[in-house]
């Protein structure tokens, strides 16, 4: 190994282009290895009929003081941005039910705002034992009667796995270390908890101009500035292990000597690459169905999704670009992105075509546009998009990240490197503390 032997970060999303954007930028070599044709993980964007559309979580939320946000409002600092006030709602019982709710639960039916209030009265004991499940955590929090209406079928079918089977802290999202163990949790006093609660029922979002996607080209434009290379279409990779280390990577035939290895896809493939004996952690698999249609003139969307615990659809979420852009997008036509969750694992999926046609009958459904509106579609499946947290996941994630604690110079981080479901500035900030081991680790090898 020498001093311009690379960092190799593997995976192309939020937190692998994060990590390699700090690397290089202290001056280390560093080669970012990506699967797709794009960078981006799900922070990619594309454009049909006119319309922008995204993969991933389609706004951005960075006005919190954490360390993710402020590298986020750092990166887009110069960089056009859309910046409005942000709601969803959830579709049931004949009605929108909005969130933040600001003014929203006045006009609950009195049995749930009764059960509400009881909730936010009720006097705390001792947690429940662990494993503490989605379903206890909602209904404590929203009472049984909102939880039975909006949650149940809703966390069903974006899980794939009934809510008393879920972990709570699915929904908690708990910050993790860069080993996958749990960061030890902050406690905040009841000021802190009020002003947070206030502050969230007032939230703004940023969104770059251009999509989500402007994001990932502008770090790996950084990267590339400070030296950096990225590596895509990479769908041959061997990882060559010399005892406790990974001695060198092969990328379609090309190898590449590794200092480091940061690992952010899904780390079931690390564990193949490494033939390790390890149960496959829980994934589920994500399909979006993009659809433009006609339209004589703009529909105001106050939503920038919503969701739809109907079992009769086959859409958990609809996401209209139309809230974001507004006047900004095409007059004579509208975009819809359907996003149904239908495989865990590496099971089955249904046909695109099949898909497609139920997506369109959901929007009719609905009652947002008939079928002979329909201008241009484009199906997008998403293998192993989001993690999955069944009862024992602890348990099963301990086992899943043995293999590579076991390599003196390797992690897995982020959000599928480590089976993490979060948002984007916490994905960004298993990138930053990714870096930051690596440079005081470096730093301490050459300074005893």
């Amino acid at each position: 190994m020498t001093p311009r032997t690379p960092y190799v970060v593997v995976g192309a999303g939020a937190a692998g282009l994060t990590c390699a954007m700090r690397l290089a930028e202290a001056g280390r070599p560093v080669v970012v290895i990506e699967r797709e044709a794009a960078i981006g993980g799900l922070l990619r964007s594309f454009v049909l009929d006119g319309v922008v559309f995204d993969l991933g979580p389609h706004v951005l939320f960075l006005d919190q003081p954490g360390p993710g946000e402020a590298f986020l409002r750092e990166a887009l600092a110069g960089h056009p941005v859309i910046r409005r006030p942000f709601a969803f709602a959830i579709a049931a019982g004949s009605r929108m039910w909005r969130f933040p709710n600001h003014f929203d639960f006045l006009r609950y039916p009195l049995r749930y705002k009764l059960e509400i209030l009881g909730a936010a009265l009720k006097r705390r004991g001792a947690p429940p034992p662990e494993p503490i499940t989605a379903a206890l955590e909602l209904s404590e929090k929203s009472g049984p009667s909102l939880y039975g209406l909006l949650f149940a079928d809703l966390f069903a079918k974006k899980a794939l796995l009934p809510p008393e089977a879920l972990h709570h802290h699915w929904l908690a999202r708990a910050d993790r270390t860069i080993d996958n163990r749990l960061e030890p949790f902050a406690r905040r006093g009841k000021a802190a908890a009020v002003l947070g609660a206030i502050s969230r029922l007032r939230q703004r979002y940023t969104y770059p101009a251009g999509g989500l996607g402007d994001l990932p080209e502008l770090l790996a434009a950084r990267i590339r500035r400070a030296g950096g290379e990225i590596l895509t279409n990479a769908r041959d990779i061997v990882l060559d292990r010399r005892g406790a280390r990974i001695d060198s990577i092969r990328v379609n035939g090309r190898d590449i000597p590794v200092r480091h290895l940061v690992w952010t896809a899904p780390l079931n493939a690390l564990n193949a690459a490494l033939g390790a004996a390890v149960p496959a952690l829980p994934t589920v698999t994500m399909r979006l169905v993009m659809l433009t249609y006609a339209r004589a003139k703009r529909q105001p969307r106050p939503y920038v999704y919503t969701y739809h615990p109907d079992p009769a659809l086959a859409a958990n979420r609809v996401y209209y670009p139309e809230s974001i852009f507004r006047e900004l997008g095409p007059v004579d036509r509208e975009g819809l992105c359907l996003e149904s969750n239908v495989a865990t694992g590496d099971g089955a999926l249904p046909d695109e075509a099949q898909t497609l046609a139920r997506a369109v009958a959901d929007v009719e459904r609905l009652g947002l546009y008939p079928a002979a509106a329909l201008r241009e579609s484009r199906v997008v499946t998403l293998p192993a998009a989001m993690p999955v947290y069944p009862l024992d996941y602890a348990a099963r994630l301990e086992a899943a990240a043995a293999p590579v604690r076991g390599l003196a110079n390797a992690h897995a981080v982020g959000r599928q490197g480590g089976f993490y479901f979060c948002l984007t500035p916490a994905a960004v900030h298993q990138g930053l503390k990714m870096a930051v081991h690596l440079l005081e680790r470096d730093s301490a090898s050459r300074h005893p």
